[in-house]
Order: C-alpha cells, then sequence, then structure tokens
C-alpha cells in the first residue's frame, strides 16, 4: 500500500525551485554550520552534487545554471519524461530509478555520463543511449522489457562493466542470463553477480552460430568504420594541402562534359583516353608528393615561428613577473611599517609611489621592447611563408600546364580516330544502323560530330582552369589570411599588456591612497 506522503505527492507535485535547489546541494565534508552556509550562498555554477530524493517532483525543469553539475539524484519522485537535462553536458552520476519513465530519451548530450539508473520505472525498450560511450554502470531493472533480443542494443557499449536488468519480464526466459553473458561484452556483474568467466565461456558456446555470424558482421563493420575514417583523414589532409578536387579531376572532367555519354557510344573513338588517363595518374601523384613535402614545410616553419615566440614572451613575462614581485614585497613592507610608526606613513607611501611609477615605466618599457622585437617576428615569419606560398604557386602553374598538354594531345588523337572512324561508318556496306542513336547522328554529319569534340574539348579546359584559379587563390589567401591573423594577435596582445600594465598601476595607487587615508583617519 502506497504511503501517506507518496498518496499526497500524486495529488500535489512538487516544483524544482532555487530555494529547493540550494536546499539539496550536496557539500562535502565540513562543519554543519559550514555547509548550510555554503548551500545558502554557493553560486550555482560552483555546485558539483544534488539529490532531489523524494521531493515529489513531478518533472525536470528548473536546473539553469547548474552547467558544472556532475553528479544528479532524482530519484523517488514521479517523474514521467527526461528532460531538461542537454546542458547539463558535465553529469558523471544520473540517478533516476523510483519514478514514472516509459521511453529512454533527452539523454544525448550527457556524454560523460558513467553512471545511470533508471531503476523500477516502465520502461520496455533499451534506445537512445547511443551517443553514452562513457557508460560503466546501467541499471534498469524493475521495469517493463519483454524483448529479450533488446538487449543486443548494449553490445555497443565499450565500457560498460555492470547492468542490473533484474525483475524485468525477459529475465524469465530460460535462455536470458546466457543470451545477455554472450552478447554484452566484459560484463563484471549481471544482477548483481559477479560474471564467471566460465558462465561467459558456456554462454558463448550455446549461442556459437549467432556468435560467429555477429562477430563476422562487426569485423565488417569495423574494416568499413576503418576505410571510412582513413578516407576522412586524406580528405582532411587534402583540404589542409590545399589539394582538394586534383584526384578527381579526370573524372570530374568527363562528369561534367556535356558530349562524353554521346561520345562514349562511338566504337574505338575514346580509346586514346586510357593512355592519356595513365598519363594523368602519374603527373598528379608526382604534383600530390610535392605539394604535400610543401605543405609539411609550412606547417614546420609556422611550429618554429610559435615556438621562438613563446620562448621569448615567457623570458620577458619572467622579468616582468620579477619587477613586480620586487614591488610587491616592498608593499608589504611598507604596510608594515605604516602600521607600526604611523608618523612615517606619509613618506613610506610616498617612497612606494615613487617605486610604483618606476615599475609602470620599466614594464612599459619591456613591452615596447617586445613590440619591436614581435613585430620584426611577424615581418620574418610573412617573408618566409609568403614564399613557400609562392614557390607552392609555381608547382600548381607546372602541373596545369602538363594538365593541359595531356588535354590537348587527347583532343589532337581524338579527332585523328574521328576521321577515321567517320571514313570507315560511311562507306557502302558499313553497319552503322546497328549503333546506338546518338552514335549514328555524330556519324552521319562530319560538322556535328567535330562540333561534340570541341565542346568536349572546351569543358574539359575550363574544368581544368577553373581548379587551377580555386587553388593557386586559395594558397595565396591562406598566406595572407594567416600572417594577417599573426600581425592581429601581436597588436591585440599589445593593447591587452598595456591595458594591464595601466589597471596594475592604478589599483595600486588607489590602496597606497587608502593606506595613506586610514593613516590620516587613525591619527584624527
Amino acid at each position: 500500500m502506497p504511503s501517506l506522503e507518496r498518496l499526497i505527492a500524486e495529488v500535489e507535485p512538487n516544483v524544482i525551485t532555487e530555494a529547493l535547489t540550494r536546499e539539496c546541494i550536496q557539500i562535502q565534508g565540513g562543519e554543519p554550520d559550514t555547509a548550510a552556509n555554503k548551500k545558502r550562498s554557493m553560486p550555482f555554477r560552483d555546485v558539483e552534487c544534488l539529490a532531489f530524493s523524494f521531493k515529489n517532483l513531478a518533472c525536470i525543469d528548473n536546473l539553469r545554471g547548474l552547467d558544472n553539475l556532475t553528479k544528479l539524484q532524482l530519484d523517488n519522485n514521479q517523474i514521467i519524461k527526461i528532460e531538461n537535462l542537454a546542458h547539463l553536458v558535465n553529469l558523471t552520476w544520473l540517478d533516476l530509478s523510483f519514478n514514472r519513465i516509459t521511453t529512454i530519451s533527452g539523454l544525448e548530450t550527457l556524454t560523460k555520463l558513467v553512471d545511470l539508473s533508471l531503476f523500477n520505472n516502465q520502461i520496455s525498450k533499451i534506445e537512445n543511449l547511443d551517443t553514452l560511450a562513457n557508460l560503466n554502470v546501467l541499471s534498469l531493472g524493475n521495469n517493463q522489457i519483454t524483448q529479450l533480443d533488446t538487449v543486443m542494443y548494449l553490445r555497443q557499449f565499450k565500457q560498460l562493466r555492470l547492468v542490473n536488468l533484474a525483475g524485468n519480464p525477459i529475465c524469465k526466459d530460460h535462455d536470458y542470463r546466457s543470451y545477455v553473458l554472450s552478447h554484452v561484452k566484459d560484463l563484471i556483474y549481471l544482477d548483481y553477480r559477479r560474471v564467471n568467466p566460465a558462465d561467459v565461456a558456456a554462454a558463448r558456446e550455446q549461442h556459437q552460430d549467432e556468435m560467429i555470424e555477429l562477430q563476422e558482421r562487426e569485423e565488417q563493420q569495423l574494416q568499413e568504420e576503418k576505410l571510412a575514417s582513413e578516407r576522412e583523414a586524406h580528405s582532411k589532409l587534402m583540404g589542409q594541402a590545399n589539394l582538394e578536387g586534383v584526384e578527381t579531376l579526370i573524372d570530374d572532367m568527363v562528369k561534367e562534359d556535356p558530349e562524353w555519354a554521346r561520345l562514349v557510344q562511338v566504337p574505338n573513338l575514346l580509346d586514346p583516353w586510357n593512355d592519356i588517363r595513365d598519363k594523368f595518374n602519374v603527373a598528379t601523384d608526382e604534383f600530390k608528393v610535392a605539394i604535400l613535402e610543401q605543405h609539411n614545410k609550412k606547417k614546420m616553419e609556422y611550429e618554429e615561428w610559435l615556438s621562438v615566440v613563446r620562448s621569448y614572451l615567457d623570458e620577458k613575462d619572467q622579468e616582468a613577473r620579477k619587477l613586480i614581485v620586487e614591488y610587491e614585497k616592498a608593499k608589504k613592507h611598507t604596510a608594515r611599517m605604516v602600521a607600526e610608526s604611523a608618523g612615517f606613513a606619509d613618506s613610506q607611501i610616498l617612497n612606494l609611489k615613487v617605486k610604483l611609477m618606476a615599475l609602470k615605466d620599466q614594464l612599459m618599457a619591456i613591452e615596447m621592447e617586445a613590440v619591436e622585437v614581435l613585430d620584426g617576428l611577424v615581418q620574418e615569419f610573412d617573408r618566409a611563408y609568403s614564399e613557400l606560398a609562392e614557390s607552392n604557386k609555381g608547382q600548381y602553374n607546372t602541373y596545369f600546364t602538363q594538365v593541359r598538354d595531356l588535354q590537348n594531345s587527347f583532343f589532337n588523337q581524338l579527332t585523328s580516330v574521328a576521321m577515321t572512324v567517320f571514313e570507315k561508318y560511311n562507306q557502302e556496306n558499313s553497319d552503322v544502323e546497328g549503333l546506338p542513336e546518338d552514335a549514328r547522328t555524330l556519324l552521319q554529319d562530319k560538322d556535328s560530330l567535330m562540333n561534340a569534340l570541341q565542346a568536349s574539348h572546351d569543358a574539359h579546359m575550363q574544368k581544368i582552369d577553373a581548379l587551377e584559379d580555386r587553388l593557386v587563390s586559395q594558397e595565396l589567401r591562406s598566406a595572407n589570411d594567416l600572417t594577417s591573423s599573426n600581425s592581429t594577435w601581436a597588436t591585440k596582445r599589445n593593447r591587452e599588456r598595456i591595458s594591464e600594465i595601466i589597471n596594475y598601476v592604478e589599483r595600486n595607487m588607489l590602496e597606497l591612497d587608502e593606506l595613506a587615508g586610514d593613516e590620516d583617519g587613525g591619527e584624527a
């Protein structure tokens, strides 16, 4: 029989308010009074653990500002739907047990979850957990899961070690435990019991045929994923090296050729294409090697430049830090002296102000030197990187000249073959009528044939020219963008450092004025 409190909760459900949230903040260790004070004053962004257990909640809401929450307890409430948790991306532990949840949803962004409890709800299907790759503990006991094969869904979670499904209808199936042990890898605990390796081996033997087929599918999937990953990495490298479109150029030329589909129907007409294609691929491979070498040089050039810049700035920062530490020591000494001998306060504080202004001049001098050195480094990098970009431009021009020569050679050969084929099929007793309609149309009119060849050639040349223009423009633009961003960074850094120095001096001058004012007040 439900308790009186539970019956009241069903009639008068509670909602999450700021007051309730503060009440539910969990403070580890410390005295009770201290913990209570922390709860009252703690910024929500600093809260890491909340426990809303037995709070009669009907829904999940009003958790804004708790972005750094890592542990959340919402167990023993009246919650029907998992919602409004998407922003709690740092959660590692979530307890939604003893509620009325019917569907697993709303957890897609909680990719750091390690421990998830949905025990004692009304869930009938294991789903919508695909993004939770770090899941280590999952409790789905006492739900309404009826299909044994739904457990297969859990096989994808490589870190899953503890699963609880006890109390679900599937547990009545005599193959339940063996099915779970054979299909969910590397479990240590299942339904509160430690998994025996011998039981796992026996379970896999029992489901041997299914497991062999499953493993073959998984191996094939892994291979496909590996190939897809390699293709993605290769495509990314081609983009970074400014080679996008080069590998597919010859196929793109054919694909975008308005006449190719007709020309290919004329017997033997495109025979020269195979030889040209082979030469094209050789030229492309050599070009890619050269540009990738240049890409690595550019990366090294930038990394070396960054290393020099960081090393220099670290040296200047150490120099500035040493001066600031000396001043801070003098400030503490002065504060002590003023406290001990109020009569000397004015002279002591005046002396410290002189030191503060001297510190400002020293820090500004360090920064002005840094500006000059950084400006020189930026210009030197600009020169070296631009030389690499210009060298690349030459490589592009050379390659595309080769490609045009090959296309022109193909066009000349194609024209010669076309004349031979045209003459052959315009003799008496030729089998021109046995050709496809497009081929007959071309071979019945010399001008139509030559116009088609010219249109094909023009389309190829336009594709070549367009790609060269795009790649050369991108090469020079990327170099200019990088050098410009370096210059912008150096300017921004200088402004911020100057502002830091001025703010530091003004803040300390105010402190000294306050110290002098306190002493005047004390004497009065």
